[in-house]
């Protein structure tokens, strides 16, 4: 299943191509002119986010994990400012490429990429809820959902693409040459029309900078997540209950 996403390892084409790739996924989402559709996946997203809150409720209480779960939850995992994201990259990415490390590129293009895939997932399912005369959705409106539509594969993707990026950001946090380049180009990145895609990359490595490894934590977060896919898949009455672990320090 997870095999059959194939990340790029090197290679400024490659990156620049996957970006643009994702986000001309996030231009084809149907609720752009679609404001019915729009307000519905906004309600999605809030539903889908207060679980992640109450599912994750140990790591947003721990004072060691709770900055890089806030940056998981609210600036990963419920979706970058894609329609911000997608002026400043169609404008200035032959920009981006020169002033930013490759490597750091190639984590932002996982971003954009994994931003687009959740969003087409809320987009389904709140076109799915639609259908269905579902107004006002609740949790169990949310599991039935996936379970008509059968998201479970484009879940895994979908954590993988979240571990990609996790692992990225902290690999090149680990870096001081990286680190040291992408400072500097801090000013220049503004100046050229990219402080979005800067300022998300640099709190990135700001909030994994103090842990040891970021390993733990992923395998706890995006544990939860997939424990919640596999009850989905086995028809459990209630998915979203979890056991609690807890990542090493």
């Amino acid at each position: 299943m997870n095999a059959a996403v194939k990340l790029p390892t090197q290679g400024t084409p490659d990156t620049n191509t996957r970006i643009r790739a994702g986000i001309g996924r996030y231009r084809a989402w149907s609720r752009h002119g679609n404001a019915a559709l729009a307000a519905q996946v906004l309600a999605v997203q809030a539903l889908q986010t207060a679980r992640l809150r109450r599912t994750h409720h140990s790591l947003l209480a721990d004072k060691r994990f709770a900055p890089i779960t806030e940056f998981f939850l609210n600036d990963i995992y419920t979706g970058l400012e894609l329609d911000e994201l997608a002026r400043e990259i169609e404008k200035a990415l032959p920009v981006a490429t020169r002033l930013l490390p490759d490597s750091v590129m190639r984590t932002a293009a996982i971003a954009v990429e994994a931003n687009a895939l959740t969003g087409e997932l809320d987009e389904a399912v709140a076109q799915d809820l639609l259908t269905h005369g579902v107004d006002a959705p609740t949790d169990v409106d949310l599991i039935a959902s996936y379970r008509r539509l059968d998201q479970i594969e484009a879940r895994h993707t979908q954590m993988h693409l979240l571990r990609e990026l996790g692992l990225g950001l902290d690999r090149y946090v680990r870096s001081r040459l990286i680190t040291a380049t992408f400072k500097m180009s801090k000013g220049p990145a503004h100046m050229a029309g990219l402080a979005g895609l800067y300022d998300f990359m640099a709190t990135g490595f700001a909030v994994m900078k103090p842990m040891k490894s970021v390993a733990g934590f992923l395998d706890v977060f995006l544990g939860r997540e997939t424990r919640i896919l596999d009850r989905l898949a086995q028809g459990a009455s209630d998915p979203f209950a979890v056991d609690d672990d807890e990542p090493s320090a």
